[in-house]
């Protein structure tokens, strides 16, 4: 019989998203955060995109990989604007060959979503990352008329307590009502698990 590697990796990810992803408590952050993960998270590159941008003005976009600490990422976006509709969209992607999106992807207002009722569980996680790590830009809005000057860590209990190991990349896109770029980056985190050799198979 013959073997195919993809197709049986997708039937074992489905599982896996069946069990676990979509399950509200695997997203539920302020439970979850203080648990101790079976693995291992670093953030490896930030990559801004799309650069210049219309209506900001970025100055510094860069990670900072530190020996036994997790990388720092700084963010300096100077804002002259005031904005009462900010889009945040998001989709998570995992490298098989080449980097496919994988399971997380959505978009929200980040002004109106403080106020809705939280029934998506993905949504909810990631805005409750974002209050963690840019509690700037989960401030009630109006938004803008600053400089953000953002210095932050992506720690690895900011992640689902079940992750598969290997290579992700989150791709992030903030826009204005007009669907105007504010800023674009990329995020590059590689996830391996505590005492083995990292497999994406090993989880």
């Amino acid at each position: 019989m013959k073997c195919y590697p993809q197709l049986w990796l997708s039937f074992i990810f489905a599982l896996w998203a069946f069990h676990c992803c979509f399950a509200t408590e695997i997203f539920d952050f302020e439970e979850l955060k203080n648990e101790t993960r079976p693995f291992q998270l670093q953030v490896m590159r930030l990559v801004c995109l799309d650069l210049p941008y219309e209506e900001t003005v970025l100055t510094l976009c860069r990670a900072f990989l530190r020996r036994n600490q997790p990388t720092l990422l700084r963010v300096t976006l100077e804002v002259p604007g005031l904005y009462n509709y900010v889009l945040l969209q998001f989709r998570l992607h995992y490298k098989f060959r080449t980097y496919q999106p994988f399971l997380i992807d959505g978009e929200i207002d980040i002004c109106t979503f403080v106020k809705e009722s939280k029934l998506d569980p993905v949504p909810s996680y990631i805005y409750s990352v974002m209050q963690e790590v840019a509690p700037d830009l989960s401030a009630p809005c109006p938004l803008g008329n600053k400089t953000f000057n953002v210095t932050t860590m992506f720690k690895v209990e900011y992640a689902p307590k079940s992750v598969p190991a290997g290579d992700y990349r989150m791709d992030i896109r903030v826009a204005s009502r007009a669907n105007v770029t504010l800023i674009n980056f990329q995020v590059y985190v590689a996830v391996r698990r505590k005492g083995v050799l990292g497999s994406m198979l090993d989880w």
